[in-house]
């Protein structure tokens, strides 16, 4: 083939190319679709529930030991050191812990390892502290609102020296019956602090010993 007939065919090969890449973008656009609008976008509104809850708490069945009994035989204990002593009425024959310093825990028998979850007494001194008897029982309300291990605080009654709550702790509805005790004559600062906490069973009875044991107290 002559150089001319070669260049020919060369031109011809490059139009049939450019003629195909025409023709293929031609069908590319004819392919393509018009986009369909969106329309308006609104958020998706949140069903069952419709805000974020808490996970429920699941309170397990109390011990089914017998309720606390009424008209319990009560003996004198001195506890603390002078001058901040309380010589104070518990319940003959329970079992005395010394849980931390200034702190006095008494258990039915045979002792705490076998009333857990059952109810017992808890005796504090707090002189350290320098409250007032209101400012005891609201930072007592604030302890209980903020820790860890408490769930449901409600919060049943408050009297200038007592406080009855109920609240959750490690999966068992626990009854508190508070009273905070003052030096006779020396105005209204906490010297110490009596507790009952029991099972709502034992509840009734824990007013009745509370009240006997704050009775009793003799704080100095």
């Amino acid at each position: 083939m002559s150089v001319r007939g070669l260049g020919s065919a060369t031109a011809v090969v490059v139009l049939l190319a450019l003629g195909g890449g025409v023709a293929g973008y031609a069908v590319a656009r004819a392919d393509r679709e018009t986009p369909a609008p969106l329309g308006e976008v609104r958020p998706m509104v949140a069903v069952d529930p419709a805000y974020p809850t808490d996970r429920p708490v699941l309170v397990r069945e109390d011990r089914d030991d017998p309720a606390l009994a009424r008209d319990l035989p009560l003996r004198r204990v001195e506890l603390g050191m002078a001058p901040f002593t309380v010589s104070v009425s518990v319940p003959k024959g329970w079992v005395r812990s010394d849980s931390a310093g200034g702190e006095w825990r008494f258990y039915p028998p045979p002792g705490p390892d076998d009333a857990k979850n059952l109810y017992f007494l808890r005796v504090r001194q707090v002189a350290n502290l320098f409250q007032s008897v209101p400012a005891a029982r609201a930072a007592r309300v604030g302890a209980l609102a903020t820790a860890s291990e408490v769930q449901e605080l409600e919060v049943v009654e408050e009297t200038y020296d007592g406080l009855e709550v109920t609240y959750v702790a490690e999966g068992f509805r626990r009854h508190s019956l508070e009273r905070w005790l003052t030096t006779p004559g020396t105005g209204e600062t906490a010297q110490y602090y009596l507790g009952m906490i029991g099972r709502g069973v034992d509840r009734d009875a824990m007013v009745e010993l509370l009240d006997r044991i704050a009775e009793s107290a003799r704080v100095g």
